[in-house]
């Protein structure tokens, strides 16, 4: 499987353990996974997951597939589900991609699953950004990354303040305003 020639494209990635993943990718040498990430071997990124070569069963490329959804098979997949699993690093992560597609695709999910995402949801921004260590600050959490309410609305506030593409900036409003009506 020749990973570099996916790089820039839209894929699927089924991973050895059966996931499917679908997004686009950016290719890593071994020697910059190996710089990067401790792990000498390619890799494909799809932000904000690193797919090394052992752990991927296929990889496909969605560059021919134009369905309801694009290029995609779905509104959202996987990988917007893991995220909002992961907490508000990882959605930071999509949203500063700058890719609208796949910001789209992380607003969708974080729509479809705003009960669950404002009960998990702690008031504030992240202790790390007022000085406490990341590592205090994730001492005692589950497996679910922490999601902090301050964050949330920060990161919905500057994509409605500054993206160019409409759409983002009338679904990060929304998602900002069903926030609020849950929280409140």
């Amino acid at each position: 499987m020749d990973l570099k020639g996916f790089d820039g494209k839209c894929v699927r990635i089924t991973t050895c353990a059966g996931e499917i993943f679908e997004g686009v990718v950016s290719y890593d040498s071994r020697e910059y996974a190996l710089q990067e990430y401790g792990q000498d071997q390619e890799a494909l990124h799809m932000t904000p997951i690193v797919f090394y070569r052992d752990e991927m069963a296929s990889v496909t490329s969605l560059e021919d597939v134009n369905g309801p959804f694009g290029h995609y098979s779905e509104r959202y997949g996987l990988l917007e589900e893991k995220c909002l699993e992961w907490g508000t690093d990882l959605i930071e992560e999509v949203f500063d991609s700058e890719d609208d597609t796949q910001i789209l695709r992380m607003l969708a999910c974080m729509k479809d699953h705003l009960p669950s995402l404002a009960a998990r949801a702690v008031p504030g921004m992240a202790p790390w950004r007022g000085g406490k260590g990341a590592s205090e600050a994730e001492a005692g959490e589950s497996e679910q990354g922490p999601v902090y309410m301050g964050e949330l609305e920060h990161m919905l506030g500057a994509l409605v303040k500054h993206s160019a593409n409409a759409k983002v900036v009338r679904e990060a409003g929304a998602l900002l305003d069903g926030l609020a009506a849950h929280v409140s």
